[in-house]
Parts: C-alpha cells; sequence; structure tokens
C-alpha cells in the first residue's frame, strides 16, 4: 500500500495552500494592527467604530487572537501536507464564529453600523473559513495530506 503522502496533490492545492497562507497572514497584519491601534488610529474610525471598539472585551480580543494563529498554523500545516490542517482550521473556524457572533449580537454591531457595514467581510471571513476548513477533510479523504 502506498503511504498517504505518496499521492501526488495537484497543482490546484498547493495555490489553494498558499493563497490560504497569504489570507491568514493578511489576519494577523490586521490583529496586530488592531493591537498596536494608538488614539491618532482610533480617531480615524467612525463614531460607531470607536463605540465597539471600546464596548470589546478582552477575552474578545484573545478570542480573535486565536482565529487567526490557528488559521495561520493550519495554512501552513496544508503546505506541509499534515493532517493537523484540520483540526487547526476548525479551531480557527470556531473562534470566528464565536468571535462575530459575539460582536453582531452580544455588542450589537449590525445596529450600530448597520447590515450593509457590519456584515459583508465577516461573511468573506466565515466562508473563506467553511472552504478551508472542508479544503482541509477532502485533502485528508485524497490522500494528499497524512500525519
Amino acid at each position: 500500500m502506498t503511504p498517504a503522502t505518496a499521492i501526488k496533490p495537484p497543482v490546484w492545492y498547493w495555490i489553494v495552500a498558499w493563497l490560504a497562507l497569504l489570507w491568514m497572514l493578511i489576519g494577523v497584519a490586521a490583529w496586530f494592527m488592531d493591537l498596536t491601534m494608538d488614539e491618532a488610529s482610533a480617531a480615524q474610525l467612525s463614531d460607531a467604530q470607536r463605540q465597539l471598539y471600546a464596548l470589546r472585551p478582552q477575552w474578545l480580543f484573545i478570542v480573535y487572537a486565536i482565529a487567526i494563529f490557528s488559521g495561520l498554523l493550519g495554512a501552513i500545516a496544508l503546505l506541509l501536507r499534515k493532517t493537523w490542517a484540520t483540526p487547526l482550521l476548525a479551531l480557527s473556524l470556531i473562534a470566528v464564529i464565536v468571535q462575530f457572533g459575539y460582536t453582531f449580537f452580544g455588542l450589537g454591531a449590525i445596529k450600530l453600523l448597520g447590515a450593509a457595514t457590519a456584515l459583508p467581510f465577516p461573511i468573506v471571513i466565515f466562508v473563506t473559513g467553511v472552504f478551508l476548513l472542508w479544503f482541509s477533510m477532502s485533502a485528508k479523504q485524497r490522500g494528499w495530506i497524512a500525519a
């Protein structure tokens, strides 16, 4: 029997894996900018955005970090063709759901910002997370990633 890692993934697998890494690195940059936001940067936000920023509990920022860094490790695992990509990408997606669920319903982001402003990018983030989780599970089933 051929080891699972001997099954060569198609070129599009590598394209998706590298795009996943790029996506997660952009997320890391966004998280870092959020972490280091100073008063001058906060002044450029709308009143509603500043209100949400001020209301956000510290634990939610930690959930944001979990979403980003577990996703980054999951993308790296895809590039290394490791099955631990799947649980890391699942953890990332769960953290995204908690983060945006609390932001929308606990902090009232939709009411403060309006649905047209509050929803589009989080939907893109959620759909991307679902896709990457599915992609990792599919890659495992096809033998493109293994322990």
